[in-house]
C-alpha cells in the first residue's frame, strides 16, 4: 500500500456510517481511544449548507481560464475543488486521480484543481461547501455534473461516461472481447 502524507494535527477527516448499525456514542469513545478529538468543524470558507448562497458576476479564475480554452475546442472542464487539509481529497489523489481508467476518461477534459484555501472566491461562486467537490462545467460555465465528497475512479468514469454521452450524444468507449476500449476521438 502507498504511503499518504497525513499531518494529523492539521488534516482533517470525515466519517461516514450507518446509524441504524453504529451507536453514535460508542463510536465517539472508540475515537478518542484511538487518540484522536471527534468534533464538528464547520467549513473554512464560511460556507454553510442551509445558507449556500451562489454568487453572481463574471466567474473567478483560476476556472475562468479553463471556461475560455473549452469554448475554443468543444471540451469540457473538470473541476475538483480541495484543500491541502482534506483527507479524503489527498485519498482520491492517492488513488482515484491515478486510476488508469479515470485518466482515460480524462482525456476529453480540461482538468482543474482549485485549492478552495488558495481561492475562496472560486469555491464561493460554485457554492462549494465540502470536499472534495468535483463539478464539470461547459463552455459557458453552467454547472452539467456535482459530486461531494470522494468517489472511486469506477463510479466517476461511470458518471462522465453517463455525462458525455448525455451532452455529446455519443460514448467514448466502445465494447471489445467483453470488456471496453477507448473510441479515438473525431477531429
Amino acid at each position: 500500500m502507498e504511503q499518504v502524507d497525513v499531518d494529523l494535527e492539521r488534516d482533517e477527516f470525515t466519517i461516514t456510517y450507518d446509524a441504524t448499525g453504529v451507536d453514535p456514542t460508542r463510536m465517539n469513545e472508540v475515537i478518542v481511544e484511538l487518540g484522536y478529538r471527534p468534533r464538528v468543524v464547520h467549513s473554512r470558507l464560511g460556507l454553510y449548507t442551509s445558507s449556500i448562497v451562489a454568487v453572481s458576476g463574471p466567474i473567478p479564475e483560476p476556472i475562468a481560464g479553463a471556461v475560455r480554452r473549452v469554448g475554443e475546442t468543444g471540451r469540457l472542464v473538470f473541476v475538483e475543488f480541495f484543500a491541502e487539509w482534506c483527507g479524503a481529497c489527498k485519498e482520491m489523489d492517492r488513488t482515484t486521480f491515478k486510476d488508469p481508467s479515470f485518466n482515460a476518461a480524462l482525456q476529453d477534459l480540461d482538468f482543474v484543481k482549485v485549492d478552495t484555501d488558495i481561492h475562496p472566491h472560486a469555491a464561493q461562486y460554485f457554492g462549494v461547501f465540502g470536499m472534495p467537490t468535483l463539478m464539470v462545467l461547459n463552455e459557458r460555465g453552467q454547472v452539467l455534473y456535482r459530486h461531494v465528497g470522494p468517489i472511486g475512479a469506477g463510479a466517476l468514469v461511470r458518471d462522465l461516461e453517463e455525462l458525455r454521452e448525455s451532452v455529446l450524444g455519443r460514448s467514448m468507449w466502445k465494447r471489445v472481447n467483453g470488456g471496453t476500449e477507448r473510441v479515438p476521438q473525431e477531429s
